[in-house]
């Protein structure tokens, strides 16, 4: 099991600006059970995008579970410059894969 939080900028300008030294709120926390396999750090933090960024009919009930509490809070899918924490190590959500960040 592990704590993940997601971290999202508070002002958003551009869809794909990544900055990590821009000012960010904690949006989401949640004790994400072992699906499958125990994951961690950036695989964990894959694990979360995936999740909340699949149409629920191709998720597993445990992903779902997630992917509703994820929404129910208004947020909508994980997108570039969003951060993961994963059992307090911050994932950048990037273009294209994950930079570990210290915010």
């Amino acid at each position: 099991m592990n704590n993940i939080k997601v971290h999202r900028p508070i002002e958003h300008h551009f869809s794909f600006e990544v900055d990590e030294n821009t000012e960010r709120k904690v949006v989401f926390e949640y004790k994400l059970p072992t699906i499958k396999k125990e994951r961690f750090g950036e695989e964990a933090a894959e694990l979360v995008f995936h999740i909340t960024n699949a149409p629920e009919e191709m998720l597993s009930e445990e992903e779902l579970e997630v992917a509703k509490a994820f929404r129910a809070k208004g947020n909508y899918s994980l997108s570039t410059g969003d951060v993961v924490e994963v059992d307090g190590e911050k994932f950048l959500c990037e273009s294209f894969g994950w930079k570990k960040v210290d915010l």
